[in-house]
């Protein structure tokens, strides 16, 4: 079965093709619209022998640049039976992947104010593909949907009980699909059940999150109610104190809209460095520019304190997991958020870490009692195996994790 995976992020665009058999998946095609909005957009496409090239296009808007990358996958790839994609947030609406249906769209777009940077191109990504591959089935895979069981002192806002029960105001928590990714090839990569031990993930790129696993479990994450709590992200704050932004929506007469776009949209590495939300521009500006430093001391003292954190929720730790575009590749980083953590038994080899560059490696010393490692988060293979069980399954939803 060949499966069209569409993974439409908040600045970006990716889809594979993958061949997909009970034993494994092969990936056929894949493909990547990154830096939409700006003009540095990019699309460039890779054939499963390693082939790439860049294509020419400057699409006008978001959905103009999800229409492309359909379309590319379309024309390029082999005939599709089957379409996943990636979708943020089902609120407590959905715990497994489900079949897209018009009740689940509905659904959806309920929960877009929860996810007001990811929900929306999810939704554009499914009316386009589902006006582009009307013949293929269409399935929903939830980032959310790993966190489904966590406790409720871990859920649990301390505000009053009612606006859980008239609004669903609680902790949720996203990078689930990563998080199952990243957690398996650990495990391989080690060579070690993972579902015996303590697990620690962070999730680093455009969007941040860390994950706390016991025994296989979810048992606390980072983001929250949306996508927004927790860790420094490219343009999100992450924690902040509410009365902190109350008082700066009065003097700056902000609406809750404006309010919103600033916590989502200007806030970050963006909002810190007064730069860019690129890391990779950020780095380069850090060189002559404070703020851009400062950005960068920011991002690594809030992943540390996370990763202490959750070490104590954990009663220690076994493995830590650093995963996304800058987990995998800002070795400078890696190494600063772990060096003060000698104290639990935590130690990097210099040389495998720096050496740990885009590629997958354990980089925790000889001597470290816990195993670190880098891994490449592969979404779109975990999205793919739920649209194949579902489909030759014949079942309109996946039990969940």
């Amino acid at each position: 079965m060949n499966i069209l995976v569409l993974n439409c992020g908040s600045s970006s665009v990716k889809y594979k093709v993958l061949g997909v058999r009970r034993l494994g998946e092969e990936a056929l095609l894949s493909g990547l619209v990154e830096r939409v909005g700006t003009p540095k957009v990019a699309h460039r496409l890779e054939r499963g022998s390693g082939q790439t090239r860049t294509l020419a296009g400057k699409p006008r808007g978001y959905r103009q640049a999800i229409e492309w990358a359909v379309r590319t996958a379309l024309a390029e790839g082999p005939a599709v039976e089957a379409v996943g994609h990636r979708v943020v947030h089902a609120g407590e609406k959905f715990t497994g992947s489900v079949r897209v249906t018009p009740a689940v769209v509905k659904a959806l777009e309920e929960c877009s104010d929860l996810a007001p940077l990811h929900n929306p191109p999810n939704l554009a990504g499914i009316a386009v593909a589902q006006r582009l591959a009307a013949e293929a089935v269409h399935v929903a895979v939830f980032d959310n949907a790993l966190h489904h069981a966590l406790d409720p002192w871990v859920y649990t806002y301390a505000l009053p009980l009612e606006y859980y029960r008239k609004y669903g105001v609680r902790r949720y928590g996203f990078h689930g699909i990563a998080f199952r990714s990243a957690y398996e090839r650990a495990g391989r990569l080690l060579r070690r059940h993972l579902n015996r031990l303590r697990v620690i993930t962070l999730m680093l790129g455009s969007g941040c999150t860390a994950n706390a696993r016991l025994k296989g479990r979810s048992v606390e994450v980072s983001t929250g109610f949306t996508p927004l709590e927790g860790l420094v992200q490219s343009t999100r704050s992450g924690d902040v104190d509410p009365a902190a932004v109350l008082y700066i929506m009065e003097r700056e007469r902000l609406s809750c809209a404006q309010a919103s776009d600033m916590l989502n949209r200007r806030s970050g590495l963006l909002g810190v460095s007064e730069v860019s939300a690129d890391l990779r521009d950020i780095k380069e500006a850090a060189k002559n520019r404070p703020s851009a430093h400062l950005a960068l001391e920011v991002f690594v003292h809030r992943a540390r304190k996370y990763l202490g954190a959750y070490a104590a929720v954990l009663g220690g730790v076994d493995v830590v997991i650093f995963a996304g575009g800058i987990g995998e590749r800002a070795a400078d980083l890696r190494w600063a958020i772990c060096e003060r953590m000698g104290y639990m038994g935590l130690r990097l080899s210099k040389e495998k870490n720096a050496g740990a560059v885009g590629g997958e490696a354990v980089i925790s010393a000889p001597s470290s009692e816990v195993s670190v490692v880098v891994v490449r988060v592969d979404e779109e293979q975990v999205i793919a195996r739920d649209c194949y069980e579902i489909v030759k399954g014949g079942v309109e939803r996946l039990a969940p994790e």
